[in-house]
């Protein structure tokens, strides 16, 4: 049945709605005024969400993303236990050390490899989930609504905005220049930055770039990057070892795309004034891009 809707909807509609394909007629949403998704319906059943609007405020606060590079295991946390944390895929293996008020899912082979600690993200009742209608649906299928306790948020890559057309980065310029919530990066590879993530988010090729955004959008002032290493990518992630390493497309993407991406967004950064901090010494994201700083140099300097 589920290959014969995908057929129906592939002869009904254009080929820029094609990624909404495994979403027809299951799914239905609705949007607010400001474009986020407010309401989802799964299988006719009311999925609660927390709408982005709604979204825990923390104005001026520090944030730590805590990514899945090697170097986690070389992090001391306990100068970091004051900032607001958000991780990302298997950074909560590290929930024993620390308490994770936000989360972002939007690898969708991450929820199919790893489906042992999507269950536990999605049962912490004190976390705030962003996610990705995609993943979500994914995580529905194979966990069910009764394992979703956590609080939940829709995010969409501008890109691939659910029931509109696709927008590809080529066209980002077009569709969404006027929009003053979302800076658009001219380069080869085209990206942005967004301000506001009811409007949407660019991918930029790692969810480290997802979680920059959130962050900021959250009302962070600082920011500290954890685990994000851009470098030796062949590596297994901290929680990985060489029999169950996930394959990882960064190295493809990083000159073309996740570099010009974090230096344009740097620098816009600065001018906002929200400082961004790397942990990763041995980062592969240059001091040109941001500071790299240990913990105890941060906050000696206040």
């Amino acid at each position: 049945m589920r290959a014969l809707f995908k057929q129906l909807y592939r002869y009904t509609h254009c080929r820029a709605l094609r990624h909404n394909e495994n979403f027809w007629p299951h799914l239905a949403i609705k949007r607010a005024p400001e474009g986020h998704v407010e309401r989802f319906v799964w299988k006719r059943k009311k999925i609660n969400i927390k709408p982005l609007s709604v979204s825990s405020s923390n104005a001026g606060c520090d944030f730590t993303i805590v990514a899945t590079g090697p170097s986690i295991k070389e992090l001391d946390f306990s100068g970091l236990q004051k900032t607001v944390f958000i991780g990302v895929n298997g950074a909560y293996v590290l929930s024993d050390v620390v308490k994770f008020s936000y989360y972002i899912i939007v690898d969708r082979d991450f929820i199919k490899e790893r489906v042992d600690i999507v269950e536990k993200i999605i049962s912490d009742r004190e976390l705030e989930l962003f996610i990705t209608a995609h993943c979500l649906n994914d995580v529905l299928n194979r966990l069910g609504m009764h394992n979703l306790l956590c609080k939940i948020s829709i995010i969409e890559d501008v890109s691939y905005r659910i029931y509109e057309e696709k927008v590809s980065p080529e066209h980002y310029a077009t569709v969404y220049g006027q929009q003053k919530e979302l800076t658009i990066y001219a380069s080869e590879y085209q990206s942005g930055f967004s301000w506001d993530i009811r409007k949407g988010i660019f991918d930029a090729g790692t969810v480290a770039y997802w979680a920059l955004q959130i962050s900021v959008f959250l009302g962070a002032k600082r920011i500290f990057l954890a685990g994000v290493d851009m470098n030796n990518f062949s590596a297994p992630r901290f929680y990985e070892n060489n029999e169950n390493k996930q394959p990882s497309f960064l190295e493809e993407n990083f000159s073309k795309l996740i570099e010009p991406a974090f230096y344009n967004a740097s620098k816009d950064l600065e001018k906002k004034g929200v400082k961004v901090y790397n942990l990763s010494l041995n980062s592969g994201l240059s001091e040109t891009i941001f500071e790299k700083a240990t913990p105890d140099e941060i906050f000696k300097k206040g």
